[in-house]
Parts: C-alpha cells; sequence; structure tokens
C-alpha cells in the first residue's frame, strides 16, 4: 500500500477576520477607549480651570477699570466699593466665588488710598484656586491755588 503525501505549496488566500483576530482587536480598542476617556475628561477639566481663571482676571480688571473711570479719591468709601461688590457678585458664574474689595488708607501718605480686590472660588477638581489679585491706587490731587 502506498500513501501519496499532498505537500500544499501554495497557501490558500482567505478573506475576512478569524475570530482570534476579532479579539484581539476588540482588546486593542477597549484598551485605547479605557486610555482615552479619563485623559479626555482630565484635559476638559483643565480647559474649564483655565476658562475660570481667564473671566476672574478679566471681571476683576473691568472691574479695576470702571473703579479708575467713576471714582476720586475723594468719593471712595467702604460703602461705595460694597456696591460694586454686590453688583459684580451676582454677574459672577464661578463656584462658591468670594469677592472682597478692601480700601487701604496710607499710613505713610494721607493722600494715597489703596484699592485690593480679591476673587477666589472653587475649581472643577472642587479645590479652590489661587485667588486673583488686583490693587489700584488713587492719589489726592493737590487743589491749584
Amino acid at each position: 500500500m502506498r500513501f501519496h503525501h499532498h505537500h500544499i505549496t501554495k497557501r490558500s488566500k482567505r478573506s475576512g477576520f478569524t475570530v482570534f483576530e476579532a479579539f484581539i482587536s476588540l482588546i486593542l480598542v477597549s484598551a485605547a477607549v479605557s486610555i482615552a476617556v479619563p485623559t479626555l475628561r482630565v484635559v476638559n477639566l483643565q480647559r474649564k480651570s483655565i476658562n475660570e481663571r481667564v473671566l476672574a482676571t478679566n471681571t476683576l480688571a473691568n472691574l479695576a477699570e470702571r473703579l479708575s473711570v467713576t471714582e476720586t479719591w475723594n468719593s471712595l468709601t467702604p460703602q461705595k466699593l460694597d456696591t460694586y461688590r454686590n453688583q459684580v457678585t451676582k454677574e459672577l458664574s464661578l463656584k462658591n466665588s468670594k469677592l472682597t474689595i478692601d480700601l487701604i488708607e496710607s499710613p505713610k501718605s494721607a493722600a494715597l488710598k489703596q484699592v485690593q480686590i480679591r476673587l477666589s472660588w472653587q475649581n472643577p477638581y472642587g479645590e479652590f484656586a489661587d485667588p486673583v489679585l488686583l490693587s489700584l491706587w488713587f492719589y489726592q490731587m493737590e487743589s491749584t491755588k
């Protein structure tokens, strides 16, 4: 009895995926998604945090400009500054924001007043962000005779 061994010299061409290849592809896609989703979340929180800081900085800059245009050394009082604080606080869209506006009269020079503006808020991570600080100086104009 004679046995013929048939050797396949050419591999037959196949089309499509085997179950094993599909499974490996599924694992790789799942791994990529599981890495991408938390990364995108962190990027989104960072973007929100930066946007909040820009908003806070612009708010203080606008308030400082409004104060410098509408107020003088003589008109500055703590009560007047409270009205500004109340107005700006209503407009803010920052979480747990706290705006303080302090009037500091210089012990060295009676002709000098400083307005310190400070804004703090809770960032998207639930922590309090570093506050934005701004100072304005008002000088008493000497009367001309």
